[in-house]
């Protein structure tokens, strides 16, 4: 039994509206432009490979026609964490002026602020308590099948309070760990099971006000005629409005990406979905359903549940990557608008089953709740995930997502 359900094209942005890099090979050669004679490329983890007052960092080469990048020693800057950086023109002064172990967050030359580099696989250097390891595409990456050689620290959040989900303003906000800045919200990502793990940082909306008051919000299609991606399609972490993320397509039959509803998940499976199978829909105030959320919601029981995050932490091999979130966030997820194969000749052909109808746990040859992403990882005992059920606990039957 085979889910369809399929994630959309997703790359990151920081401090900017961000494009895909061409591919630039690490600088191996010799000698640098000041001076210092090397052999093999520096390590902007561990700040080896480069002279005494120099830095391992991103260096800027180009912007236009394309950007252009690539990891290199570079002079040691003044700028501590938080403070202001810029880059130099591209070329040969194409680098920030911040510490050694530090690099500007804006990295296309604009004005930024100077970001601890940490290791995204969940080495040394790592971030603090109060800060998640993220990478951007356009970051220490020189090209989609290479690996960032970093990642930066960003402040950590919580989704639930950091984000402005109806759109009025930041007044609506219950915390303000990212600011008072109407535009600024808690973004992430689900991990698939792969480092980093899910983290939430503070990041700007990119479409503040596109489209209000219905905005870029549950189940409104992401696309370059609306502006919530660019050409190609591209989408970000922040296309679409605070609180709302383009995670998947729109239905079984329409590849379209769609923004979907961060929500606030309770248990549901037979016997113990709540009064009228009310916890399928999350806890108030942050339920699948008006005026918890902004959108299209199918409140009918066989329609839209607030699924676990957890059921997207998980790799093909059956690893699960727990993150602070797996438990306490999930998604708005309509049931009725994805299919999977029932009857095992490869064709999708039946609406997913409702959480209220089906048994706790994993099913055995059948759906359980934790199939689904129905309950949380004590209900689906994840330290026995069955090996058979890889894609009915992570489907992606058809994988799309790039790293954040």
């Amino acid at each position: 039994m085979r889910l369809t359900i399929l994630l959309v094209v997703l790359v990151g942005c920081g401090d900017c509206n961000d494009v895909e890099p061409v591919h630039v090979p690490p600088d191996s050669r010799p000698g640098d432009a000041f001076g210092c004679p090397r052999t093999s490329p520096c390590n902007p983890l561990t700040q080896a490979g480069c002279c005494v007052g120099q830095k391992c960092t991103w260096r800027l080469d180009a912007v236009m026609p394309q950007y252009i990048g690539h990891v290199s020693c570079a002079p040691d800057g003044s700028a501590a964490v938080d403070e202001p950086c810029m880059y130099g023109p591209p070329g040969v002064l194409g680098y920030d002026n911040c510490k050694k172990g530090l690099v500007c967050g804006d990295y296309r030359g604009g004005t930024g602020v100077c970001k601890q580099i940490c290791d995204q696989q969940g080495g040394a250097p790592m971030c603090d308590a109060q800060h998640a390891c993220v990478t951007y595409p356009g970051l220490f990456n020189t090209g989609d099948t290479t690996p960032s050689a970093g990642g930066v620290c960003d402040v950590a959040c919580d989704p639930l309070t950091e984000n402005d989900f109806d759109g009025s303003g930041s007044a609506t906000k219950s915390s303000s760990t990212c600011g008072s800045a109407a535009e600024v919200g808690c973004y992430g990502y689900p991990s698939l099971g792969s480092p980093p793990r899910t983290s939430w940082t503070c990041m700007p909306e990119r479409n503040l006000t596109v489209g209000q008051p219905t905005g870029l919000r549950h189940r409104v299609q992401c696309t370059t005629a609306n502006g919530c991606a660019d050409p190609g399609p591209t989408l970000y972490v922040n296309s679409c409005n605070q609180g709302y993320l383009p995670l998947l397509r729109e239905s079984a039959t329409i590849s379209t990406a769609i923004c979907v509803a961060l929500c606030k998940p309770l248990n549901c499976y037979a016997g113990n979905c709540g009064p009228a199978n009310q916890n399928r829909l999350g806890e108030a105030p942050h339920r699948c359903t008006s005026p918890d959320r902004v959108g299209t919601f199918d409140t009918s029981v066989g329609g839209e549940h607030c699924r676990f995050i957890w059921s997207f932490e998980i790799d093909d091999q059956g690893n699960f990557l727990r993150s602070p979130s797996s438990d306490t966030l999930g998604f708005c997820f309509d049931h009725s608008k994805y299919l999977y194969d029932s009857d095992a000749d490869n064709v999708p052909d039946t609406p997913y089953p409702a959480c209220s109808t089906l048994a706790d746990g994993f099913g055995s040859g059948v759906f359980g709740a934790a199939d689904l992403g129905c309950v949380d990882t004590t209900h689906a005992q994840l330290m026995n995930v069955p090996p058979r059920r890889f894609d009915d606990v992570r489907p992606l039957s058809n994988r799309f997502m790039t790293t954040r």
